[in-house]
């Protein structure tokens, strides 16, 4: 091969690792890291971010946020659907950078914050 030419395996070399930037994670287990909102990470008119994608049991989501100014909490769908919090219910994550491992089924999760959850603060995952 001459110098300063390109061979086929080091296009193919680019245009894989160009592929492989762009998908989400793996987790070591097989599953997939998630992080909802993307580059806009959890945050106002996240709402809809899940559309499109396939989620399985056993991916993560990766909610990444300014902990002093939200929150992620699990719901049912009710809580969900009316943008409340049960009192009494599951805790609300606050680390900032909170993982969740995705069950089989449906999961429901808003930030609590008087007006976050009405102003598109939550996500609905189903998975098989």
């Amino acid at each position: 091969m001459a110098r300063g030419s390109v061979s086929g395996s080091s296009v193919m070399l680019v245009l894989l690792l160009g592929v492989v930037s762009t998908a989400p994670a793996v987790v070591l287990g097989g599953g997939q890291e998630w992080v909802v909102g993307d580059n806009n990470g959890w945050s106002f008119g996240v709402a809809g971010w899940e559309n499109g994608k396939v989620i399985h049991a056993g991916d993560v989501l990766v909610f990444k946020y300014d902990q002093t100014a939200h929150d992620v909490v699990e719901v049912d769908e009710a809580a969900y659907n009316a943008c409340t919090v049960p009192v009494g219910g599951d805790a609300a994550r606050n680390s900032g950078n909170d993982r969740v491992v995705v069950r089989a089924g449906k999961s429901f999760f808003v930030c609590s914050l008087p007006g976050h959850c009405a102003n598109g603060m939550k996500i609905a995952i189903t998975a098989a």
